[in-house]
């Protein structure tokens, strides 16, 4: 029987040499390996859920862009008939996957301690080179769940594990939400960036510069409120803020010629309405009986994660407004 490594280097044309695949990381959509065909290096992309091809090739055209600009991105690899999401046959998995080109450096994850300015110098050269766009931006990124929602959530939540950590952030999801329902219109310039640049879509290269991967979310998005989301995933968790980050990332993001600037509140909104969209989701997916049981623990562990870290309090987005506008 062929291999999923020899059906994918045969699929999508990478030559004839001998492969390798090994799974290097789980996400919330789907898996990712290492795919080897021969010296060449290529990232496997297999989405838990169904994707729909004009997306992706949307994010081809978003990379190819990049590319061309000299920022160093996950290229991706159509198949001989053009398609950049191809179906994998039922003995090897079903499903779908995608081939992009191999970024090379090591995953940053959990330590971003002294990475400030190379986020925001990452950043700024990404918005420095960014298409403008003319779309709107998806209603992901700009409404959060209503106060009805968090309290129904809740209520379906009774005697599970994270119900007490679910009360505990009650007050700031309806807070972020209020505040949410009120935020005025972007301020612009709208362009085509990342969207989801935290630092578990981003590696460290040798050079000590940082490089975006995962992709999957690009998009249509107002700077300012780019940055600000940067700014949060990068340099808060929960209530406690790393002030003297957001400022270096601030300095080096304006010195690689980012145009946003944080200056109110209101800029916030993008990365509330991600973050707890994504709660929601995960929050209804620990809740559905029909889960399947290894995707269970990684939901359990993104509801927990959510909770304490990824949802920003109030005072926290003071303090970050604060740091990063030099007020």
């Amino acid at each position: 029987m062929t291999s999923l490594g020899k059906w994918a280097r045969d699929t999508f044309g990478l030559g004839k040499g001998p492969v390798s695949v090994t799974v290097v990381a789980r996400g919330a959509d789907g898996r990712v390996s290492l795919l080897t065909v021969g010296e060449d290096r290529y990232a496997l992309k297999q989405p838990f859920g169904a994707v729909d091809e004009e997306d992706v090739r949307r994010e081809a055209a978003h990379l190819l862009h990049f590319a061309r600009a000299g920022i160093e991105v996950p290229a991706q690899v159509s198949d001989g008939e053009g398609r950049y999401a191809v179906p994998v046959p039922a003995e090897l998995g079903g499903g779908q996957a995608r081939v992009a080109r191999w970024v090379h450096g090591h995953a940053v994850g959990t330590e971003t301690a002294g990475l400030s300015g190379q986020v925001g110098s990452l950043l700024g050269a990404l918005h420095a080179v960014a298409p403008h766009s003319d779309e709107v931006a998806s209603r992901w990124y700009t409404t959060m769940p209503a106060a009805p929602v968090w309290q129904d959530l809740l209520a379906r939540s009774e005697g599970r594990p994270w119900a007490r950590s679910l009360a505990a952030r009650m007050p700031d999801l309806l807070h972020h939400a209020d505040r949410v329902g009120r935020s005025g219109a972007l301020r612009g310039p709208v362009v085509v960036s990342h969207r989801d640049l935290h630092p578990d879509n981003v590696l460290q290269a040798p050079d000590g510069s940082l490089r975006a991967i995962d992709w999957e979310d690009s998009g249509p998005t107002d700077v300012h409120r780019e940055l600000a989301k940067v700014l949060v995933q990068w340099h808060v968790e929960g209530d406690r803020v790393d002030a003297t980050g957001v400022a270096e990332a601030v300095s080096t993001y304006r010195v690689a010629g980012g145009q946003g600037r944080v200056e109110t509140l209101d800029d916030f909104t993008m990365v509330l309405c991600s973050e707890t969209n994504f709660l929601a989701d995960q929050l209804r997916a620990a809740l559905d009986p029909d889960l399947a049981e290894e995707h269970r623990e990684p939901v359990l562990a993104e509801v927990e994660q959510a909770l304490t870290a990824y949802v920003p309090t109030p005072d926290a987005l003071l303090r970050v407004l604060r740091a990063a506008s030099g007020r």
